[in-house]
This record gives C-alpha cells, structure tokens and sequence, in this order.
C-alpha cells in the first residue's frame, strides 16, 4: 500500500514543501500538535489561510472552531482516535493517515488557493514591463524546454527564501503550468511579503496557445 506521501496530488505534496519545508517536517508538526492535546477532546487541522496564502497545523477545542478566517483542510479528531492512546502519541496520527483521501485534501485546497488567488489574475498583455517568474515545479521545469523571454525560474517550495531578494515596488508576474495553485499560491506567499505579484492567468500553456514568443530554456535548475 502507498503512503500517503506517494499518495498525494504533485501540487499538494509542493504545498507543503513550500509551508513546513517537507511531507515529513508537516507530519511531525501535525503529530506535535496530536500530542499536545493528549487524551483531550478536540481536533488538529491542516488550514488554509488565504490573506496569507500559507497552510498551518492548528488545534481546536471542538468542530466549531477553525483558525480565523482559514479553512479547514484535514482535521484528525482526537476522540475519534483516543482508543489510539495507549499505544503512545503517535498512534493516534499513524492510524489517522493511514485513511486520509489525500485526492480530497487536494479538491478542498486547490478550490480554496483559487477563490484567494481570483482578484490577483495578470493578463499576457500585463507580462511585458513586468519582472516575470516561472515557478513550475522543479521536476516540471526540468523537462521543460521553452520559457517565456525575461523569465527567470525562481523554485515554488522555496518561496520563503528568495522572495526577500525581489524588489517591492516593481510589477511581478509569476506562472506555472496551467494558472492554477502553484502559480496563484506562490502569487499569494509574495503579496503577503509586500510584493505587487500576480498570477499568469492560463499559465504558459495559455502563452503558448496564444502564439506568443518563447525563448529557450536556459540552463537546468
């Protein structure tokens, strides 16, 4: 059987990545905040916060509760789980994976990153005068071989790194693929840094559908 790091959606396990610095280092957390409510009621959540564009590990005291304005993606119900707590605090989560439809996690989060990111759409004809970023994915950009002219790629998990080094008052537009979570989610992470980012709206595809130019990708990240 998969574990639900080969499980998940490519973008999802980027999400992550991009917000806890691995699968793993987002599974520890969530275990972390299992253990510290310990035989208490009340859930752990995998949240959304769309003003910031991040995912977060969050408790609640009952299902009424939810980080502020965030939305619940994953939440591990600590009662659900509390036969689990004999076998020690990370029982409760190993069992808990072991049933997570990780394909839900991703509609929840991909509808969630789309409603955030909607206002933040760039056009093609915004792209010329703009500082443009290709944030496909690493392994994605690696097989690439075109990129838009001026783009620089810039890798979508280590956002937090290299958004210090953009400038704050100049035009950014960022794309992936397709236009969907990766770029708008990388979109949202440098606007909460105080950057003026947007979104390429259809992505390259769009851009190549339109017949607009594309240069040679150079070099290999």
């Amino acid at each position: 059987m998969p574990s639900e790091h080969q499980a998940m959606e490519p973008a999802m396990e980027l999400a992550l990545q991009a917000n806890f610095g691995s699968v793993e280092r987002w599974r520890d957390e969530f275990a972390a905040c299992a253990k510290a409510l310990g035989g208490a009621s009340g859930r752990v959540m995998l949240a959304f916060q769309p003003r910031e564009g991040t995912l977060v590990n969050r408790w609640a005291a009952d299902h009424t509760q939810a980080p502020a304005g965030a939305v619940p993606l994953l939440a591990l119900d600590m009662v659900k789980h509390a036969h689990h707590l004999d076998f020690g605090a990370s029982a409760p989560v190993g069992a808990f994976m072991a049933t997570v439809d990780w394909g839900a996690v991703y509609a929840r989060y991909q509808a969630a990153v789309h409603a955030a990111s909607e206002p933040f759409a760039a056009a093609q004809e915004d792209v010329p005068g703009a500082l443009v970023i290709d944030v496909r994915r690493a392994g994605v950009y690696e097989q690439a071989h075109t990129m838009i002219p001026g783009a620089r790629w810039c890798d979508p998990a280590a956002v937090a790194a290299w958004s210090r080094e953009l400038p704050t008052g100049r035009e950014l537009v960022v794309y992936c693929v397709y236009g969907h979570e990766v770029g708008r989610a990388t979109a949202l992470r440098l606007r909460a840094a105080g950057l003026k980012a947007r979104y390429l709206d259809g992505g390259i595809d769009g851009w190549h559908k339109a017949g607009r130019p594309v240069v040679p990708k150079g070099g290999t990240p």
